[in-house]
Order: structure tokens, then sequence, then C-alpha cells
């Protein structure tokens, strides 16, 4: 459930935090008015008017809105402490949005760094106006003493908020990808199953481990170029979807199912003997040979050939997928959509 929501939340996080935005300037319009700082009120005012066009117009994958959306937040944290003499410590907006902009700008923008520039000297610029005590409204700074510790720690509060919302969704989207990474290494793309390089590492890794028997049983897709022929490409890989689902759902749950290579299939049979495996084959194989294939109103027949052997040593399984192999072969000589043991 909180991986869910995590997605969604980084799938929406632009709109998310221009909302964010919109919520925090119509609440300070508000509360500068009630506090009497009018300056401020209207400042807020524009904000709030700037935000609501911006989510108006929103369009999803549009880098300029954050752009805006940061020169906007800069320029107004700068503009607040020429109003308020450097009292209100919107300088902890700007640090925050010079990490913030970083995350959500796509990775490619080479404007990044121009970006953070451009934070930085407003941090600065910052910094000045409260060393210089620099002050454009003067007559408020009774009220702004008063109330400046409140809203100093509000300011922080929020930046706090900010950066650990967007941290705790770089570490998610940073693990996901990880993930994705890890996946794509190890299976097929078009049919999910293990690939040949993650079958060889198992089993590569597995060598040490004791077998009492187990079987490897490789599938061909009988006149499968004839189908690339006839119907195209795409038919070709409806069909090997197909039959690696049915491979996969019949297999059971501690069997491997890998994709060879073209159409070729391996089933990975740990301690399973000869008699059972072949049993297995020949009854997965009738299901195959009895599924009619579905593509752009065309409906296929595909049948496949199998090669099986069992052995008792998993240090020699190359030996025997050779082996596998060589009986699958033999299948295709003599008639095709068969179990050869």
């Amino acid at each position: 459930m909180a991986e869910k929501f995590l997605e969604f939340l980084s799938k929406k996080k632009t709109l998310l935090f221009l909302i964010m935005c919109l919520m925090v300037h119509a609440f300070n319009a508000v509360l500068f008015y009630y506090l009497g700082l009018y300056p401020f009120t209207v400042l807020n005012v524009f904000s709030t008017i700037f935000y609501a066009v911006v989510l108006l117009s929103f369009q999803k994958h549009t880098d300029f809105y954050i752009i805006f959306t940061y020169l906007e937040i800069i320029t107004f944290s700068f503009v607040s402490e020429l109003f308020a003499g450097g009292s209100f410590c919107y300088i902890f907006y700007v640090i925050g949005m010079i990490s913030v902009v970083f995350y959500l700008l796509p990775p490619k923008k080479r404007m990044k760094h121009i970006f953070q520039g451009i934070g930085i000297a407003y941090a600065i610029g910052i910094y000045f106006i409260y060393m210089k005590k620099i002050c454009l409204f003067p007559e408020y700074e009774a009220i702004v003493k008063d109330c400046s510790m409140e809203i100093g720690f509000l300011n922080l509060c929020i930046t706090l908020f900010t950066l650990f919302y967007i941290s705790n969704l770089y570490m998610f989207e940073l693990n996901s990808a990880s993930e994705k990474l890890n996946y794509f290494s190890n299976h097929d793309l078009l049919t999910g199953l293990f690939n040949r390089r993650f079958f060889e590492y198992i089993m590569k890794r597995n060598k040490t481990e004791n077998e009492n028997e187990f079987t490897i049983a490789i599938f061909d897709i009988d006149d499968f170029k004839k189908v690339n022929d006839t119907y195209g490409h795409q038919a070709g890989d409806c069909v090997l979807k197909v039959v690696s689902n049915l491979i996969e759902e019949n297999a059971k749950g501690d069997y491997v199912a890998v994709r060879w290579g073209g159409e070729e299939f391996i089933l990975y049979m740990p301690q399973t003997n000869g008699d059972r495996a072949y049993e297995i084959l020949t009854a997965l194989s009738k299901k195959i040979s009895n599924t009619v294939v579905d593509f752009d109103d065309q409906k296929l027949s595909v049948t496949v050939t199998v090669g099986m052997c069992t052995g008792t040593d998993l240090t020699d399984y190359e030996s025997i997928i050779r082996q596998a192999d060589d009986k699958l072969y033999y299948g295709k000589r003599n008639g095709k959509n068969c179990v050869v043991k």
C-alpha cells in the first residue's frame, strides 16, 4: 500500500508540488492580511494567482513549469525579505529549492547548474539584506519584529517538509530504477521469462549443491519462420508470448523457465526423474498444440518439439543441455510436435 502511494506521488510529483505552492501562498495571503502586513498580502495574492494560472494550463512532462516555479519561489523569497528587512528567514526557501530543482528537472537538463547558480546568488542577496537591514517598508517594522520568530519557524518547517518529501521520493525512484535494471538484466523483455545469462548464472552458482536427479528440456516452436514470413514478426512475437506463458504457467514452483534464444526455450526441472519429466512435458506439449493463438483476426495453431535429458551432476549441466539439444533436433527431423527422451 505504501509503495503504491509513493508510486502515485512520484508520477504526480510536479503537479502536487505546484498545488502545495498554491496552498502555501493562499495561506500566507490570509495570514499576512490578518497580521496587517498588507504588502506581503498583495505579494502572496499575486503568487497565488500565478500558481492558479499554471495549474489551469498544466500539461504533463513540461519542464518549464518547474523552471518558472523555481524562479517564482526564489524571487518571491528575495522580495519578501526586502519587505521584511531579512527577518522572515525566506532564505530557507531558496536554499531548499537549490536542491529540489536538481531533483525535479530531468537528469539530462543542462540548465540545472545555471538555475542552481541563480539560487545561490539569490541566497547571498538575502543574506546581504539581512546583514544591512535593508527594508522597503519600515513603517511595518514593529509588526514584523513581533511575528518574525513565528514566520521564520513556519518557513523552516515548510522547507524541511519539502526536503523530506522530495528526498523520500528520490530514494523510492532510485530503488525502483535499481529493481527494474535488475529485472531487465535477468529477464527476456518480450516474454518475461528468465534469460540465458541468468540461467547460466544460477546453474554455475548451484554447481556445489547436491542434486539427486534433474531434467533439462529444450523447446523449439515448429515452423516458426513460416509464421514470421506469412503473418509478420508481430505475429511471431505473439506466438512467442503465448508459448512462453504456457510453459511458465504449467511449470511447478521450483522449475525455471528460460528463453534460450529465438524460438527456443529451456525448462530446468530439479528433483525430477526422466519418467516424471516426460509425463509433464508430454502434457505441456499437447496443451500448446491445442491452444489457438489469436492475432489480427487470424487463428494460428502452434506446436513444439521438445528434447529432454536427465542428469545427476549439476557440474555437468552443459553436457545435459547438449544432449537435450541433440534429441530436440532428432525430433525435428522425425516429424516434429513430439517429446524425445
